[in-house]
């Protein structure tokens, strides 16, 4: 039978009797806004409400579902540990961002086919306030000293809001707190779009919050879900900047050659974000300034983010 240790975060109040903690009072009050803001962009692109309501519908049991079971593809070895009934205890948390993300798409392809409206309107609909849930997610996150990551290893960087003293005393990273506030300029700023050129919006906020979690992962210090010395949700936020850059391509008439050269220079922003991760973790060069590694990944990482908004925005005025 599967057991789980209790948490010690203390509850912001109890509903009905039942506990309400930081987390889960932000992930509310995050699905409420986007809620409500899918419904305002709705008015203004012309997309029908009930399709909001379909893919409201839809999307949080998609979301859940997928997010919690992509979290545990990642963490194997707990499932092992614990047994199956680990994979069904939502109540005490553990949720993947690229599961969730997977399940939005899913819910949205379904919307077009159930409500027969066009999927890019959907999404630009639906994709700023999905932002702000993920904002006020990251910020509850955040505010539980849940993964901030162990001790900052630039100087420069430990302060507060960035950093801050943690359980044992030592300065540690505000990661979700960073990628929330990344996440909420995205949602405003792409609910403040007008609803032409259609996929516009959308997309930018996509681009502006992926580009937000590869470079803020990249300063997370700790061991959980990395590949050797990349965590997944960089990997998989690198694809979804990718995808979006190869679709705004295959929509332009450039000449293959101006294409190339795009997708190439997006390329060697990886394999810079790549090489400032090896020296960050002193693999090689140990001796190089943690503070230019981290100027120089976030110089790579906005250029991969403006060659996609450049590729973007011409698709979708063309």
């Amino acid at each position: 039978m599967y057991t789980f240790t209790e948490p010690t975060i203390l509850p912001v109040f109890h509903l009905f009797g039942m506990p309400v903690y930081p987390y889960a009072l932000c992930m509310a009050l995050g699905a409420l806004a986007a809620l409500c803001m899918a419904l305002l962009r709705a008015r203004k692109t012309g997309l029908p409400a009930g399709a909001v309501l379909t893919f409201t519908m839809l999307s949080i049991p998609l979301a859940v579902a997928l997010g919690r079971l992509s979290f545990c593809l990642c963490r194997m070895v707990d499932v092992l540990d614990f047994g199956m009934g680990y994979i069904f205890r939502l109540d005490y948390g553990g949720f993947s961002l690229m599961g969730a993300v997977v399940g939005v798409a899913l819910a949205a392809w379904l919307t077009r086919i159930f409500s027969h409206v066009a999927m890019v309107d959907v999404l630009d609909a639906v994709v700023p306030g999905l932002l702000m849930c993920l904002a006020l997610a990251r910020f509850g996150e955040g505010s539980t000293m849940n993964g901030t990551g162990p001790e900052v290893r630039a100087a420069a960087l430990q302060f507060f809001p960035v950093a801050r003293t943690g359980l044992y005393g030592d300065a540690t990273f505000a990661v979700n707190m960073a990628e929330g506030l990344t996440a909420f300029i995205a949602a405003v700023c792409s609910q403040a779009m007008g609803p032409r050129p259609r996929g516009l919006a959308a997309g930018t906020g996509t681009i502006i919050a992926s580009a937000g979690q590869i470079l803020w992962e990249s300063a997370r210090r700790d061991e959980v879900l990395t590949i050797s010395f990349v965590r997944y949700v960089m990997v998989f936020s690198a694809v979804v900047l990718l995808v979006i850059l190869i679709l705004s391509l295959h929509r332009l008439d450039w000449p293959f050659a101006g294409k190339a050269l795009v997708v190439a220079g997006f390329f060697l922003g990886v394999v810079i974000c790549g090489l400032m991760e090896f020296f960050i973790d002193g693999k090689i060069w140990q001796n190089v300034p943690i503070w230019l590694c981290y100027m120089m990944d976030a110089l790579a990482v906005t250029g991969m983010a403006a060659l996609c908004r450049f590729a973007l925005k011409n698709a979708c005025e063309d």
